[in-house]
């Protein structure tokens, strides 16, 4: 398995630059792993899991796949020294696992320990004034209070609970009995071997003895390639998947090039508008992962989705975390598909203004008022807000908490007026019930959809990721980072893995 999943289109050069270093997709890995479970010519697949840097979801969506293999029929060996509850998450739907004898698992089932620092801020005197759409909106209680309120407390621990219900659920196999081995902060190989979750305890060596007759990775690829050739290819319907993760702001104006860990609407939308103008393209898969961000920016990726849909199928899949702004902007879609473990909801408002002025005079610092005027305040760190300030922003953040269940309501087909049951700021795991999410799966499942909505045609997948940024990575470059820009400018083709995915990069 790779340690970490490609995030970013590279050059060649950068490529060279880094020297062997070779990573994949999730989607490509994805890929590869249904082409393993149709192959009936492959019996048995031999996995050796190093430390692993995914996500909760990812764990969660390869786990499916690999489940997907052993229904099939195949036998799934595993190997592994070290990790954590992702990891303990792919080793349980094995039929086989074992452990080197030094290994140790290091879990923390989902669950929560936020920080408060309304005491603290008041006592340095820093005063947070704090604008929310409803009580469970609860971002700005970190900054206002010494605790959570009774209803914000409460619909978190509704979300640990049930998130770790999902979770535990996969670790034991429904057998309550285990629950308690999970619990313990780490274990061991021995641990795990007496309870019987792993088969047996062996080194690297001997669990790739050398009796075991291995084929090349790119087995499963050639022989789908033998067994999908004609004379006559078959025409294709191009599906883009569209990475947007990160919070969601403008951006830099002058500077449209999408990076990773970010969603801002100044790259972000003539991404979109380069893929509505594309003729080939017939639909778009949003994979979300944001917490929220902007309103302002939020409805302009909104419209500009609904722009998209004019010319072509656009669905969404949920990953990790799609609440507030991410899910703002997936109401516009067609279809949403979420991960079972995605947190999601938080519909609703919430602006924080800090009023700095007991901090300044501790310091002997004063700031002297000159021609304000109404609901100047609002914009100095150092006035308190008038009752007319305070008024004006309370209706500002019910404005777009309206224009928030109004997208909502009008994206899901949800009756405006039962909004406030699954609004207010709530967050939850996504649920299809109450219409918050079309159908819960993974990435594969959200391509399949798509693939039946175009009548069931041939498709072939591209990625759309963002290009890689050098800067983010060695900041420290001088002159290096303008022939390096010059030379990802060209937008060399890159060589991908045995995987037979398509990937472009939009700028």
């Amino acid at each position: 398995m790779p340690p970490r999943f490609e995030d970013s289109f590279k050059s060649y050069f950068v490529k060279k630059l880094q020297g062997k270093e070779e990573t994949i997709t999730r989607l490509e890995l994805l890929i590869l792993l249904g082409t393993i479970k149709k192959n009936p010519k492959i019996k048995s697949l031999d996995i050796n899991l190093p430390p692993l840097e995914w996500t909760l979801s990812e764990f969660y969506e390869i786990r499916n796949e690999l489940l997907a293999i052993r229904e099939s029929g195949k036998t799934i060996r595993m190997f592994a020294k070290e990790g954590g509850l992702g990891t303990l998450l792919l080793i349980t739907v094995a039929n086989e696992t074992y452990l080197a004898p030094e290994s140790e698992f290091t879990l923390m089932l989902p669950s929560a320990e936020p920080m408060f620092f309304g005491k603290f801020l008041k006592t340095w005197g820093i005063e947070v004034q704090a604008f929310a759409s409803g009580p469970y909106k609860s971002f700005a209680e970190s900054f206002t209070r010494s605790e959570f309120s009774k209803e914000a407390k409460k619909n978190l621990e509704s979300l640990i609970l049930n998130l770790r219900s999902v979770i535990l659920d996969a670790l034991t196999g429904g057998k309550k009995s285990l629950e308690s081995l999970f619990y313990k902060p780490m274990l061991s190989a021995d641990d795990l071997l007496s309870f019987g979750v792993i088969q047996g305890i062996k080194t690297e060596t001997e669990f790739f003895s050398e009796d075991r007759k291995l084929f090349s990775p790119s087995f499963p690829l050639l022989y789908q390639t033998v067994k999908d050739f004609s004379i006559l290819p078959k025409r294709k319907l191009e599906v883009v998947v569209l990475p947007i993760d990160g919070n969601i702001t403008g951006g830099d104006y002058l500077h449209k090039n999408r990076e990773n860990g970010k969603i801002e609407a100044f790259s972000l939308i003539p991404t979109l508008q380069a893929l509505a103008e594309d003729k080939k393209i017939k639909a778009v898969i949003l994979e979300i992962s944001s917490p929220g961000g902007s309103a302002f920016y939020s409805e302009q990726i909104h419209q500009e989705i609904l722009e998209l849909k004019k010319s072509k199928l656009v669905t969404a899949y949920f990953k990790d975390t799609v609440a507030s702004g991410g899910y703002y902007i997936a109401t516009a879609t067609d279809h949403i598909t979420a991960s079972p473990v995605c947190i999601t909801g938080s519909i609703g408002a919430v602006s924080i203004r800090a009023n700095l002025q007991k901090l300044y005079k501790k310091f002997q610092l004063n700031k002297e008022a000159v021609g304000f005027y109404p609901f100047r305040d609002i914009h100095s760190e150092f006035q308190p807000l008038s009752k007319q300030s305070i008024q004006y922003l309370e209706t500002q953040i019910k404005k777009i908490e309206a224009l928030f269940y109004r997208r909502v309501a009008e994206g899901r087909n949800i009756p405006l007026e039962t909004l406030p049951k699954i609004g207010m700021g709530r967050v939850y795991l996504p649920t299809t019930e109450n219409n918050i999410v079309d159908s819960l799966g993974g990435l594969l499942d959200a391509i399949k959809l798509v693939k039946e909505k175009l009548g069931g045609k041939a498709i072939y997948v591209t990625e759309e990721l963002p290009a890689y940024n050098l800067k983010n990575k060695i900041p420290l470059l001088g002159g290096l980072l303008a022939e390096l820009n010059l030379l990802e400018s060209l937008g060399e083709v890159s060589l991908l893995s045995h995987t037979k995915i398509h990937w472009k990069n939009r700028r």
